[in-house]
């Protein structure tokens, strides 16, 4: 018997869901969109091996993606501009965009845009949703992929509301005009690139610890002189951004719940684990969710029930764990990086 599964939310763990279901069997799936159409944005993604390997499991194998290697990202000391470490790690950097349209080319006829769901009721057989369209339909699953303002959670699950994580972060892109073959990093992690597009251009950003919109109004030519006495390869971001290069200014929030699931509905990546950016992960978490997800609702026999509750048994700790590592990595004003996220835990669960 064909099971019928509707995703919300057409972006990377959602789309990522779309072709994991696609391969996964006798499954009809069906994707809605709040977006009018699907549009190329974003800036640079990380992918480690395990990112990779979960893209390749729901068919997107990464050799077919356009990503530059990740492998080598020096530390420098931001008041000295020494190099004080080195991290290697196996993976790639890809746009986002790049990424978007690998994922939503195999899928785009189950895709509606332009739809938002307006009510959703459990029968337990079966879950029955209604559309901005005036249409309704009935699911086995549900799952909300619909990003850290999720309707999803809100509706299904009370919350909780995504929480301030102490810091903003300004993104930016800069032609490499001087030819740099590594990636780098303050120390305190202050400001950074990564290399991408063959080596053409950085993909830059930089922390902004203080109350939410802090340097909002800042240009990236005054946010420089914060760093005017960087040198190396540090400083060649920096003479970039004194050309006003185009960016983007974000409050860094994160989603900490321990509710994924309610019986035939389920939340997956920022819905459930928004996390901070800075150690570039989020995305990838969110192609793990998909990997699980896809597979377990795959199987034969395994009633939706248990297929959901065991992606969330199988999920949530690893999640978990990123999620605390990179509030931990993340320069920002308050609590230490244990007692936010345990008050964050504390908040989710009063949700309940």
């Amino acid at each position: 018997m064909t099971r019928r599964v509707l995703i919300i939310g057409a972006g990377l763990t959602g789309l990522a869901l779309a072709n994991g279901l696609r391969r996964a069997g006798d499954i009809e799936v069906t994707v809605v969109e709040q977006a009018p159409r699907i549009v190329e944005a974003g800036w640079a993604i990380s992918l480690v091996d395990r990112h990779l390997e979960a893209l390749r499991s729901v068919g997107l194998p990464p050799e077919r993606l356009a990503g530059d290697p990740m492998a080598r990202t020096i530390v420098f000391d931001p008041g000295t501009s020494v190099p004080v470490g080195i991290m290697r790690m196996d993976g790639v950097v890809v746009p986002r965009s790049e990424l978007q349209l690998r994922l939503y080319a195999p899928v785009r006829d189950q895709v509606r845009t332009g739809i938002t769901p307006v009510a959703i009721i459990d029968h337990g057989a079966h879950v029955e949703v209604g559309f901005s369209d005036g249409g309704c339909g009935e699911f086995d699953a549900v799952v909300g992929a619909d990003g850290i303002n999720s309707w999803t959670r809100r509706t299904v699950f009370g919350g909780p509301d995504p929480a301030y994580a102490g810091s903003a972060v300004v993104r930016f892109k800069v032609p490499n005009t001087d030819g740099l073959d590594v990636n780098a990093v303050a120390s305190d992690k202050s400001l950074a690139y990564m290399i991408m597009d063959g080596g053409a251009t950085l993909h830059g950003f930089m922390f902004l610890p203080g109350e939410p919109n802090n340097h909002r109004d800042h240009t990236l030519v005054e946010l420089a002189e914060r760093f005017s006495g960087l040198r190396g390869p540090l400083g060649s971001l920096v003479r970039a951004m004194r050309t006003e290069p185009a960016s983007f200014f974000a409050n860094i929030n994160q989603v900490v719940t321990d509710n994924w699931v309610a019986g035939r509905i389920a939340l997956v990546g920022d819905a459930v684990h928004a996390m901070s950016p800075a150690l570039g992960q989020g995305a990838g978490v969110g192609m793990q969710d998909a990997a699980v997800l896809s597979e377990l609702l795959g199987v034969p026999d395994l009633p939706v029930s248990a297929a959901l509750a065991g992606f969330a048994s199988i999920r949530r700790p690893a999640a978990q764990l990123v999620q605390r590592e990179s509030y931990a990595a993340t320069p920002r004003i308050g609590q230490d990086a244990a007692g936010g996220h345990v008050s964050a835990l504390a908040r989710s669960r009063r949700t309940r």
